[in-house]
Formats: structure tokens, C-alpha cells, sequence
């Protein structure tokens, strides 16, 4: 029963199939005569063809658009290295700005931290020139991404760095401002530093500041900017001024015979805490002067020659106009 079926279905596709073509335009009409099974042959073939073609033509497409891909990621990571290598470049000034500054200003270098990554030699410059000159070729992701990492630590550094010089530079300037070194009052010297004969009790003694001899009423400044911790009388130096300058530093004015100024006042070089007078153990008017350092009682002779005696005046004329003047 199936092999009749097959019979009849073989015989059906073998039977002709004709095809006509009339033209309109008068030419003979053409005929051609075809088998179904050759039809549907010709039509798979036709089918198959057309899928070819349109995979072949689709794997080409892709093939334009990823080259073209390509070549814009390569241009952009070609763009990103120009920058990178400016960065690199600009990051070689900051370093050597860096230790320029270091350098006028008298700080040390900055010392080698174990792991911590340097900033671009001249190496680093040269490998970056050479990943540049590879247009065509596939960019250095290794090296594109170890020379960004330099960059962002040598930053980091930089910023460290900076930071340290501002604190370095702002205590250089708050002790300089600190630091006494201007005379307390216009006068002369009567007595000096260490051990004396005391004038009243005639023993050996040791004088811990410096006595300097003017009329009374002669104004007393500070002789750097400072806290005053005490104003009043203090037993033998009579009527008193103690003013904490920071950094360690300290200075008493003695024997005054009014203080002007009040406790927990700052105060700035030059400016006018006293006046000069005979109060407590003294045999005339002038001011008993220490500087303390950590508390120790240091020899106030060297301080003024690190402002000088023509200072003083230079001081007092700064404490009129008021500071910043």
C-alpha cells in the first residue's frame, strides 16, 4: 500500500510543468517545460543560496563595524595616553618644584617610605613615548594602567607632601612670631645675666635676667606676640608681667610701676604692656627682663642680638599703629 503511494507521489513529480513567458512588446512567446521535482530542486537551491548569502554578507557587516569599533577605542586609548603622559610630565615639574622648595625653605628631603611607589623617571617618559608611537598596534593595557597608578600615588605624595611644607612654613612663621627678640624698653644695660654680687644684700646670687636702667614712666612692650598668664605683684619683682609666647618661650618684665595690660590678653611684639618703675627689691627705676625656654631662665642678651637694639624702636612704633601696620 505504501509503495503504491510512492509510485503515485514519483509519478506526480515527474510529470511536466510548463512555464510560460509572453512578452507584450510583439516578440515570440517562450515556453520551457520542467518536472515538478526539478522545480522544487531549483526552488531549495534558490532558498539555500539566499541564506548563504545573507550569513556571508551579515559576518561582513559585523566585520566593518567591529573594525571600525576598533579603530575609535583605539584613537580614544591613543587620546587617554597623550593625557596621561602630559599628566606625567606635569607631575615630573611638581617634583622637582617640590624639592626646590624644600630646598630654599631648609627642609630635609622627604624620606624613602618602604612600598611607596616614586614619581616618573625619565624611563617612565621614554616607555610612554614608545606606547604612543604604537598607533597600529594593540595599546598596552598593563602599561597604560600601571602608569595611571604612578600617577595617582605620586599625587598622593605630592598633596603629603605640600601639606607638610604649609605646616613646616606656618611654625617656621608662628615661631618666628614667637620667638623675643626684640628689647623690652629703650635703656642701658646695669646688670647682666648669671652670677652677681646682689646690690642690696651684697651676696653672691644668681640673676636669672637682665637689668635695664631708664626713667620711670619708660613704656615696656612684649617682645613677641603671647598670652599673658599673669599681671600683679609678684614678691622682689614687684609689679609684674608674665606672658606665655608658645613654642616653650616665656618673658617676665619686672618692677614696673603700672601694668597695662590684663590677664588672658594677647598680645603683640612691640605693644605696650608696662611702664618702667622702681616697685619691689630695687634700688631704681629700670625693668627686671628673663626669657624661659621649657621654663629654664636663658640669657636675654641672645635674643636681642637676633632682633637687635634698633628693633625696639622699630617694636613700639609697630604696637602704636596696631598690628598689621
Amino acid at each position: 500500500m505504501l509503495a503504491k503511494k510512492t509510485r503515485r507521489l514519483l509519478k506526480a513529480a515527474l510529470k511536466p510543468v510548463s512555464i510560460m513567458i509572453i512578452p507584450h512588446s510583439g516578440l515570440p512567446s517562450l515556453r520551457f517545460n520542467f518536472s515538478l521535482l526539478v522545480l522544487l530542486a531549483l526552488g531549495s537551491a534558490w532558498t539555500g543560496f539566499t541564506l548563504w548569502a545573507g550569513y556571508i554578507s551579515g559576518r561582513q557587516a559585523d566585520y566593518y563595524v567591529t573594525k571600525a569599533d576598533n579603530h575609535m577605542l583605539r584613537t580614544r586609548m591613543d587620546y587617554m595616553a597623550m593625557k596621561v603622559e602630559k599628566g606625567l610630565h606635569y607631575l615630573e615639574m611638581t617634583k622637582r618644584t617640590d624639592a626646590q622648595i624644600r630646598k630654599i625653605v631648609g627642609m630635609g628631603g622627604r624620606p624613602d617610605l618602604a612600598g611607596s611607589v616614586g614619581g616618573p623617571d625619565a624611563s617612565d617618559i621614554a616607555d610612554f613615548k614608545k606606547l604612543l608611537a604604537r598607533k597600529n598596534a594593540a595599546m598596552n593595557d598593563e602599561a597604560m594602567s600601571g602608569a595611571i597608578s604612578r600617577m595617582q600615588e605620586e599625587s598622593r605624595e605630592r598633596l603629603s607632601s605640600y601639606t607638610e611644607i604649609t605646616w613646616y612654613l606656618a611654625n617656621k612663621h608662628n615661631l618666628a612670631k614667637a620667638l623675643p627678640s626684640i628689647w623690652p624698653a629703650d635703656g642701658r644695660i646695669t646688670s647682666r645675666f648669671g652670677y652677681r654680687v646682689h646690690p642690696i644684700r651684697f651676696s653672691s646670687e644668681y640673676h636669672s635676667g637682665v637689668d635695664i636702667a631708664n626713667d620711670a614712666g619708660t613704656p615696656l612692650v612684649a617682645t613677641a606676640d603671647g598670652v599673658v598668664r599673669h599681671t600683679g605683684w609678684i614678691s622682689g619683682y614687684g609689679i609684674a608681667v608674665l606672658i606665655d609666647h608658645g613654642f616653650g618661650y616665656s618673658t617676665l618684665y619686672g618692677h614696673m610701676t603700672e601694668s597695662l595690660v590684663k590677664e588672658g590678653a594677647a598680645v603683640k611684639r612691640g605693644q605696650r604692656i608696662g611702664l618702667m618703675g622702681t616697685t619691689g627689691t630695687s634700688t631704681g627705676s629700670h625693668v627686671h627682663y628673663e626669657v624661659l625656654e621649657g621654663g629654664v631662665p636663658k640669657n636675654p642678651e641672645r635674643y636681642f642680638n637676633a632682633g637687635g637694639k634698633t628693633t625696639f624702636f622699630a617694636g613700639v612704633f609697630e604696637g602704636l599703629m596696631g598690628p598689621g601696620r
